[in-house]
């Protein structure tokens, strides 16, 4: 508890603000129970910065209980540029904490995670279709910063959406997205040798959520399920998890919206 107070303390030092749609991070077992809060705060005419506190509980490979085991916890920071009408660049840094309950993991794994992200979005009559490309980079270190043998990995991801509008005044909507990663670690040897695995495609997440829209104050409400296909280090076989997301997304909580 000490330990989770003192990041939600760092968040908020951070200056709030969130995500539409905060998807849930990728975390194994059979079952997750993830639930995220952020929020998103306009800052001037092309920047928008935003901030995700998330944590999860979930189950063991073996089991479908969402609660049984603790899963991640992480803190999430982006300041969107948008420079033209359908284009925004979005830097990005993250925090987490990643829980384990096997003999190959201590307690947990912290990760460090810088990230540059190009977003393009369009409409077609009232549903609107985004896409973005990311790279991910990665670092880990065990409890208290020690030292871990798979320090760093890089990783790509492709992410496709669309939000269909279910009623004229834009309050309730369906979401769908889906997104494919390929990733390369870093492995150090006991003698210090370092390699890296082969790049290749690791993981699918696909989500549909149902959105609705509260205008005061102004935020949205999200609650979906996601199928995620994945496989770490060397294995050739997929992994299939189920997770049930929550979120609550604050709109400018600071100060009135400046219309783009």
């Amino acid at each position: 508890m000490k330990r989770i107070s003192f990041l939600v303390l760092l968040s908020a030092l951070f200056c709030g603000h969130c995500f539409p749609q905060i998807t849930a991070q990728g975390q194994g077992g059979k079952t997750v129970l993830w639930h995220a809060i952020g929020l998103e705060q306009q800052i001037g005419k092309n920047l928008i910065h935003k901030n995700v506190l998330g944590y999860s509980r979930r189950s063991s490979i073996d089991s479908w209980n969402p609660v049984e085991l603790p899963g991640i916890f992480t803190i999430r920071e982006e300041l969107d540029y948008k420079f033209s009408k359908h284009f925004k660049f979005s830097p990005g840094i993250f925090y987490a904490q990643r829980f384990y309950d096997d003999t190959s993991h201590p307690d947990f794994l912290n990760e460090i995670r810088i990230y540059p992200k190009i977003y393009h979005t369009f409409h077609y009559k009232r549903i609107k279709f985004s896409q973005y490309f990311r790279t991910d980079f990665r670092f880990f270190s065990g409890p208290k910063f020690t030292r871990w043998h798979k320090p760093f990995e890089f990783r790509t991801r492709y992410l496709m959406k669309m939000t269909v509008p279910l009623d004229k005044k834009d309050r309730n909507f369906m979401v769908f997205i889906t997104e494919f990663l390929a990733a390369t670690d870093e492995e150090v040897t006991p003698d210090g040798r370092k390699t890296f695995t082969k790049f290749r495609f690791t993981e699918n997440r696909s989500s549909l959520f149902y959105r609705h829209h509260i205008p005061h104050p102004d935020m949205f409400f999200d609650i979906g399920i996601m199928n995620q296909m994945w496989r770490s280090g060397t294995e050739k076989n997929f992994h299939q998890t189920l997770l049930l997301q929550i979120d609550w997304v604050f709109i400018n909580p600071f100060k009135k919206k400046t219309k783009i």
